[in-house]
């Protein structure tokens, strides 16, 4: 178990150091559009690819750091359903929508590792102000999802820890609705 463990402390580490790489490009990003605005209006001076660059990194910033929400539970959750449900039953959604992610984050994985390696041998550049090379702004998107991918099951395999340790006295904890309607 301590090899698991240690993978996993490696796989913390990895996805925390990309978030501060994110939180990074945040700052980059409000500095350079503060200076390009103070420049334009007080000087007339503009960067054309700024715009450009901004866009990318917020592709950049939306990738590096879901894994890391995932980790911490950061991301949405839509809670009138689950918020009805016995604890049994809520688990049995977790495992039921982490699964159909895992299918849906490797489907887009391996799309996303074909199109990256494609367009890298074939050097398609974005038709723009820069014409940068695609692959180096998409790659974040097949990397992205594998750390989510990944993730994905260890939240799997949580849960169906959890359904296990579940007394069966749990499974029907209530069949009304909260405050005893229903």
């Amino acid at each position: 178990m301590k090899v698991a463990e240690r993978a996993w402390a490696i796989f913390d580490k990895i996805v925390t150091a990309l978030m501060v790489l994110a939180a990074a490009l945040i700052i980059f990003d409000t500095l350079a559009v503060s200076v390009d605005v103070l420049l334009r209006y007080s000087l007339g001076i503009t960067y054309t690819g700024l715009f450009e660059i901004t866009e990318y990194s917020l592709l950049w910033i939306t990738f590096l750091s879901t894994a890391w929400l995932l980790k911490n539970d950061g991301h949405i959750r839509v809670d009138l359903l689950l918020g009805r449900l016995d604890p049994r039953h809520k688990v049995i959604t977790n495992i039921t929508t982490t699964i159909i992610c895992i299918i849906l984050l490797g489907v887009i994985t391996w799309y996303g590792v074909k199109l990256t390696l494609r367009d890298y041998q074939t050097g398609l550049t974005i038709a723009s102000v820069l014409e940068p090379p695609k692959w180096p702004i998409e790659i974040i998107i097949p990397i992205g999802c594998f750390l989510l991918f990944i993730d994905l099951f260890r939240k799997t395999y949580g849960y169906l820890t959890s359904l296990k340790a579940m007394p069966e006295g749990e499974q029907k904890q209530s069949d009304s609705l909260p405050g005893g309607e229903g």
